[in-house]
This record gives structure tokens, sequence and C-alpha cells, in this order.
């Protein structure tokens, strides 16, 4: 009789935790409690529940058996009811039925091994493209892939498409349309600023010239202060309003600047001036400086002119129209 102990938090526990150990059912065994589990304070376990599990003797068939067996501890007819251990059976249809713990652990274990083999040649033949199924994904999947690239591409490439049906007499048709567009646009908008800076008081001519996805308007008067403003507030407020209309015109990703007497310029040359003062400043005195709100074009040509800078570092910090730039050290 076989006899084995086996613990558990609960007596069940340690019933589950035997009969999976030896790999057994429940009606093949007897269970002997050893001891209950025992709690101590706030319900935490002191000592596991102990069971012995001893499997039942299994009846053995008392025919003779004309089985023939390697060499080892061979059975006779007349023992037939002696466990048959490390022999191999060559005729299983007559070898007596032995249900033994220890064949039913050699039988799971070989089933064991057969799946892990099946597994390993099924992993090995999808590594190398065996598997049954790996064609006919790889086949569904590929329709996929390439849609996915072809819409990736589709709004990339339209625009050179449609060029490219296009005939050259075309193509300059359709340019010669856009620039008159654009002119119409530019004059509409020059003449709405116009109407602006008259109820200022202010007296003035424009003239524009476009550029790559831009254009600038310069105004010609000789109230150039009063337009202008303080540090170009008034200049800058107008060139907000060009914008604005030419976005209501449908003109998308159009930078519209507008200048006076040359005031760009000069603006860019202060900011120039203000970008280099402000970094000795702060590598001198070690700590951050906040320069006053400026529109975005501003803002960039303090970063443009400090970006080679290695002892200092810019950013922006916030929010429209109060947004300006910040020379910190690095």
């Amino acid at each position: 009789m076989i006899v084995t102990q086996y613990q558990g938090k609960t007596v069940d526990e340690a019933i589950q935790n035997g009969l999976k150990k030896i790999q057994i059912d429940r009606d093949k065994v007897d269970i002997n409690i050893i001891s209950e589990p025992v709690h101590g304070w706030f319900g935490r376990l002191k000592q596991a529940a102990v069971v012995d599990i001893s499997i039942k003797p299994m009846s053995v068939s008392k025919k003779p058996s004309s089985a023939k067996v390697t060499a080892g501890n061979l059975t006779s007819d007349k023992t037939s009811s002696r466990t048959l251990q490390g022999q191999t059976v060559k005729n299983a249809k007559t070898s007596p039925a032995i249900d033994h713990p220890s064949s039913q652990r050699v039988a799971a274990k070989r089933d064991e091994d057969i799946e892990r083999n099946v597994d390993v040649t099924a992993d090995v033949r999808h590594r190398e493209g065996e598997h049954p199924h790996a064609k006919s994904s790889q086949q569904a999947t590929a329709p996929d892939v390439s849609q996915s690239h072809v819409s990736k591409t589709d709004d990339a490439t339209k625009v050179s498409d449609a060029h490219a049906l296009l005939t050259p007499a075309e193509l300059q048709a359709r340019q010669q349309a856009n620039q008159a567009r654009l002119d119409e646009n530019l004059e509409a908008a020059a003449n709405y600023l116009l109407d602006v800076l008259g109820q200022l008081g202010i007296d003035a001519d424009a003239e524009a010239d476009t550029y790559h996805h831009g254009a600038t308007i310069t105004f010609m008067t000789e109230q150039e202060g009063l337009l202008i403003g303080r540090h170009g507030r008034t200049l800058n407020a107008l060139q907000v309003l060009g914008n604005t209309f030419m976005l209501r015109q449908g003109m998308q990703h159009f930078e519209l600047m507008l200048d006076v007497a040359g005031y760009r310029e000069r603006r860019a040359s202060t900011l120039r001036r203000l970008a280099d003062n402000t970094a000795r400043d702060v590598i001198a005195g070690g700590e951050s400086e906040l320069l006053d709100p400026m529109p975005a074009y501003e803002r960039k040509v303090i970063h443009t002119q400090l970006a080679t800078n290695p002892h200092v570092a810019t950013f922006s910090q916030g929010r429209e129209p109060r947004r300006g730039v910040v020379v910190a050290p690095r």
C-alpha cells in the first residue's frame, strides 16, 4: 500500500493537491485526515491541513498471459499477478490488464512527451514557413498591407497625379487662374485694410508683392508712427485682420505680412540685439528672463538668433496674445 501525505490551506485543498500530484481519481484512493487547519489572529493560517492518501490495491486479471517480453523481471503464467516493471510488451492484446499508478504515470509522461514533440515540430515548421496555414495567412494579409500602403500614399501623390494628367497648356492656364485669384483676393484685402485705416484717420496707399505661399502689403503714408503704433502693435493688429480676411476668402496656409517704411527689417534688427543682450544677462546672472509678449514671427527671430548659443536655451511660454520667449541658462 502506497501512503503519501499532502498539505493544504483546507482539507479539500490538501486532498486536491495529493490527487493532482499522483494523477489519480478520488474514487481510487483511501483518504485519512491527519490534522485540520489551524488559524491564528485575523484569520491567518497557522498550521496547514494534512491528509494521508493511500492508493487502493487494484485487481489483476488471473488469465494466463502469452505476451512476449524482453529480458528483465519476467512474469510467468503462474505468477501473472505480479507487477510488470521494466518490461516491453510485444503483444498488447494478450497481456494482462494492469492498473497500477506507476503505469499510469508512465503513460501520462509518454503522452506529455508526444504532445511536447508535436508542439516543437509545429513551432519549427512555423519558423521555417512550413505551417500548413502560413501561406494562406500571408496571402490573406497581403491585400491589407497593400491597401494600407496605397491609402497612405494617396494624399501625397494626389497633386502630382493631377498635374501629370494635365497638358502643359492646361497646367499653365490653371497657374494663371490661381494667380489671378490671388491678385484679386490681395486687392480686396488691401482695400479692406485701407478702409480700416481711413476710420483711424490715417491716409495711406498700398502695394502688394507676392511670394511662395505668402505676400507682403506695404503701406505708404506720412503718418508712419501712428500706423505702426508702440512696438508695432497697431501694425500687428492690422496684420491679424488681413490674415483673417484671406482665410475667409479660402486662402489656406497663406501668410500675409504688413509693412511700412521698412519697419519689419528694423524691428528684426532690434529683436536680434535684444536676444544677444538678454543672453549675456542670463549667462552673467544665472537666472532665466521672460521677454515681453510678441507675435510668432518675432519670437522666431529670437529663437533663430540664439539657436547657436551653447550657453542659453530658448522656449516660448504663455498663451496668445500674451505669449513670450524665455531665455534660460543651460
